[in-house]
């Protein structure tokens, strides 16, 4: 049987879906396991029965929510209320919930006149201050600092969170739901409305299947925050926008794509006129809008088109690249040109005219850099050498492309090649002076300064060896000459026995 099996006999009604946010799971049957084969318990209204349908007091949440039916906290064990001013604020009115209203502050009191609204709503963040008790009175988490005098260890921050967003248990959020701005309110809230089965390791005072007691002050709330999406509404959205995008598609269909590429090339018609008459910007305008008439979104190029409709549509964003970038050279916009030079030669490979034009891109980027030579501005030879480097690899390309063609080199590959040329050996003479000027700058400062310093260091040592050599004569002991002959004989004797 399955677990969401309605038999005939259950009557029952579409819930409501307000009810259904936040959406927590349903308090399960807490006096036996449901037997899926030989349990028939029903509901003792309607009669319906299935897993997860009846409540601890076999009624179904239908039934209580067309018979009001009230929950008495004076019947309920688990509570420690005792039925003294407490009231079911629980959606299924099953005794989850129970409210005591502690102080309410009046329409006129200050901490309320602000406000847009006194009562908070789903989304609200919402700052309380609150002490959480078992049901023996032990205190197991707090935000006051002192209550009745005594000090529990809170730090009188406030609580912040977000309403009917799940980030406290269910009771919490429904005893919340019903305060207003500076509302004192107790709340009874049942194991099943709490921690249930598993407490967090942050609260070790609370055991499982525990009964809470919170008092809770409401302080102040914030305009509603928008709630995230969950899975399926964006699953359900999804299929709304591509339902809407096939129904748009079908009322309206798109342009061929034949059709589009002719109005792409009828742009750049006037493109080429007004680039013949010196009107550089206005060219690459013209071109813009030829490329908008090809422009193909990335789902549609990767599920709709055909292979033939991809070259067809591939040639003439070649040929806009291209020209654009005719236009950005002229300009001067080195980077915007060599952008368009290497689409124009993804889209199309053999391509000569774009190789070439990216070959003026090269030499115009080296000729700036080598005209801060004569300006004295500072400037890369290493990255000029780059330049020059890939500006010879595309002439290289060029040629090859027309000798494969059968081509011979026209005026302008000529003149290109003249120009690298030149700009070549103007580099390596730039950079033949740079390194005789370093060599000898490395020669002058650095060498210099080691070998000055080298020889002060040899004249120190050699002082410092002559001033020792005086010490040590100064120290040596003089000969004693005495005027006692017999002395002097005995000592004569004994030292050329020694000598000897």
């Amino acid at each position: 049987m399955s677990e969401n099996f309605i038999p005939p006999n259950a009557k029952f009604v579409p819930p409501d879906p307000a009810s259904l946010r936040p959406a927590y799971p349903r308090p399960p049957d807490p006096s036996r396991d449901f037997d899926e084969v030989g349990d028939r318990r029903a509901c003792k209204y309607c009669g319906g029965w299935g897993k997860g349908l009846l409540w601890p007091d076999r009624t179904c949440s239908h039934c209580r929510r067309v018979k009001k039916l009230k929950f008495d906290p004076e019947s309920d064990p688990q509570t420690c209320a005792g039925g003294e001013g407490f009231f079911d604020i629980s959606p299924a009115q099953d005794g989850g919930v129970l409210k005591k209203v502690l102080h309410v502050p009046s329409i006129t009191d200050p901490i309320r006149k602000d406000l847009e609204r006194d009562m908070p709503v789903e989304g609200c963040p919402c700052f309380v201050q609150y002490v959480g008790r078992r049901v023996n009175g032990e205190i197991f988490d707090t935000t006051r600092d002192v209550v009745d005098g005594v000090c529990i260890g809170g730090t009188d921050d406030p609580f912040e969170f977000l309403l009917l967003r799940e980030k406290v248990v269910q009771g919490f959020d429904l005893g919340v739901a019903t305060m207003v701005v500076g509302e004192k309110a107790r709340f009874i809230i049942r194991a099943d409305y709490g921690y249930r089965n598993s407490p967090p390791e942050s609260l070790p005072k609370v055991f499982p299947n525990d009964t809470l007691d919170y008092e809770i002050e409401l302080e102040s709330i914030k305009p509603p925050l928008p709630r995230f999406p969950t899975q399926e509404e964006m699953e359900a959205s999804k299929k709304e926008r591509q339902e809407e995008a096939r129904e748009e598609l079908k009322n309206n269909p798109p342009i061929p794509y034949a059709e589009r590429c002719r109005e792409a090339f009828l742009e750049k018609d006037k493109g080429n006129e007004l680039f013949a008459k010196g009107d550089w910007d206005g060219a690459k305008k013209c071109y813009d809008s030829g490329m908008i008439h090809v422009f193909i979104h990335k789902d549609e190029w990767n599920h709709v088109l055909k292979e033939e409709d991809k070259k067809m549509i591939n040639d003439v964003k070649a040929v806009l690249h291209l020209n654009r970038c005719a236009c950005r050279l002229k300009m001067g916009h080195w980077d915007d040109a060599l952008w368009d030079a290497d689409r124009s030669i993804e889209y199309k490979e053999g391509n000569s005219k774009a190789h070439y034009r990216r070959l003026l891109v090269y030499t115009g980027k080296l000729t700036e850099q080598l005209e801060k030579e004569d300006k004295k501005i500072f400037w890369d030879v290493a990255k000029a050498r780059k330049l020059a480097e890939k500006a010879r690899k595309d002439l290289s390309t060029v040629e090859e492309i027309n000798a494969n063609e059968g081509k011979e080199e026209d005026g302008q590959t000529k003149r290109a090649r003249l120009d690298l040329e030149r700009k070549e050996k103007l580099l390596d003479k730039f950079d033949l002076r740079y390194t005789k000027q370093q060599k000898k700058l490395y020669g002058e400062k650095m060498l210099g300064t080691l070998n000055e310093k080298y020889e002060k260091m040899k004249l120190r040592e050699k002082k410092r060896a002559e001033v020792e050599e005086d010490v040590e004569l100064e120290d040596m002991p003089e000969l004693d000459c005495g005027d006692d002959d017999d002395d002097d004989d005995d000592d004569d004797g004994d030292e050329s026995e020694q000598i000897n």
